[in-house]
């Protein structure tokens, strides 16, 4: 019985004597583990969006005027080479306008020419003949009634003859007058605004004559560059019919869309509250169907889009960097692409954990900092920056510990 107390009581006081052993050790360890050791690192800031491939360049091929779509060369999802033919229109009803268009210039032309060569043409002729004729009878009438003058004085002839002639010599005068301002009038035909308003309606007719011409011309609509063909959307937002030959259009109709598959591009969507780390520059990765590509932040809209409901939400568009061997697999438009955008990058830059920052009454942000671990903390003034996956970035700062609240 006694060797068992023994045996029970050397146990409890090695148990003990453990304890107080592991209890400094322990102790030291909850003191160890508020400080942590930070160094200068790259530090990123990233955010992730995510968008829909799309090309660069899309170009409408519409129609180049009223008509009938005589013959129709590709199909939507056909790729063209730059030239290659598309469609082609009718031009039965374009011949009749130009046409049309021709007589009218035809005519504005002849009004120009009859007008330049006014002041010697018929009208005026007639006008000149006129108020030489006037001019004439006056002048034989004055003659008339001074010889009739002269007789009455004689007694020869009568009162009577003397004052007729007079009466037609003031007729004639005022005839006179009319016929020399009929002239005046028909020569001013020839001059100023008629000439002018004559020569405006001859250059409008042979612009549009000329207009006609060109737009025959493009009746065969060829491609301007090498592109992937694909239905146009019609003005209410849907895809429109497929182009068949018999189809009436419209001029400006788009028919058909060229996408420029060389250069593409991502269209993604990103909330206001990260619009202010957005800049156009910021580098981009981005992974579409499992396929890494590089690329660049092109445009950030200034303007909120309108079809989101909840929240403000901005385009960002971001051009991609094909590489010279096409990736595997194929890009195709549409696909959805994953976007993380380097917003902030410092290659040496540190950072520390957001609880270790601390304000002092003047405002100023601090930490707790020691070199090496065998030395006392003291407060060491930072500047905080943006935060990163590490924690904050701060300036100000040296490789060291900190410590944590």
């Amino acid at each position: 019985m006694i060797r068992w107390r023994l045996l029970l009581w050397l146990l409890a006081w090695s148990a003990a004597l453990l304890l107080w052993q592991a209890w400094p050790a322990s102790q030291g360890q909850v003191v160890e583990a508020r400080w942590l050791w930070v160094e200068p690192q790259r530090l990123e800031s990233r955010v992730g969006l995510v968008g829909r491939v799309q090309a660069v360049r899309q170009q409408i091929q519409a129609a180049p005027f009223d008509g009938v779509v005589a013959e129709v060369e590709v199909e939507p999802g056909q790729r063209v080479a730059p030239g290659q033919p598309l469609f082609r229109l009718d031009t039965a009803q374009l011949d009749v306008q130009i046409r049309q268009a021709e007589a009218e210039w035809l005519k504005a032309r002849a009004s120009v020419r009859v007008l330049q060569g006014w002041q010697t043409g018929p009208q005026v002729a007639r006008a000149r003949r006129a108020m030489f004729g006037a001019r004439g009878a006056l002048a034989a009438s004055e003659a008339a009634l001074a010889d009739t003058r002269r007789l009455f004085e004689r007694g020869i002839v009568a009162r009577i003859e003397v004052d007729s002639l007079a009466q037609q010599v003031v007729a004639q005068r005022e005839a006179l007058q009319d016929a020399e301002q009929e002239l005046s009038l028909v020569r001013e035909r020839g001059r100023g605004d008629e000439l002018r308003i004559a020569q405006m309606a001859l250059a409008n007719t042979h612009a549009r004559w000329q207009a006609m011409l060109a737009q025959r011309e493009r009746r065969v609509v060829r491609a301007p560059f090498a592109a992937l063909v694909v239905r146009a959307d019609n003005a209410g937002g849907g895809a429109s019919r497929h182009l068949q030959a018999g189809q009436q259009v419209s001029q400006g109709a788009p028919l058909l869309t060229l996408v420029d598959l060389s250069q593409l591009q991502v269209l993604a969507a990103v909330q206001e509250h990260d619009l202010d780390r957005l800049r156009e520059g910021l580098e981009v990765e981005v992974i579409i169907a499992g396929q890494p590509l590089a690329g660049q932040v092109q445009r950030v809209a200034l303007q909120a889009r309108d079809d989101e409901g909840q929240g403000a939400w901005y385009d960002v568009r971001v051009a991609l960097e094909i590489p010279r061997e096409p990736p595997t697999p194929l890009l195709r438009l549409g696909m959805t692409a994953q976007l993380t955008v380097i917003a902030h990058r410092a290659e040496q830059g540190i950072a520390v954990p957001a609880e270790a920052l601390q304000v002092d009454e003047a405002g100023q942000a601090y930490v707790v900092y020691r070199a090496t671990a065998d030395r006392q903390g003291r407060k060491v003034p930072v500047t905080a920056g943006v935060a990163v996956a590490q924690g904050v970035e701060v300036v100000g700062l040296s490789a060291g510990y900190v410590r944590i609240p």
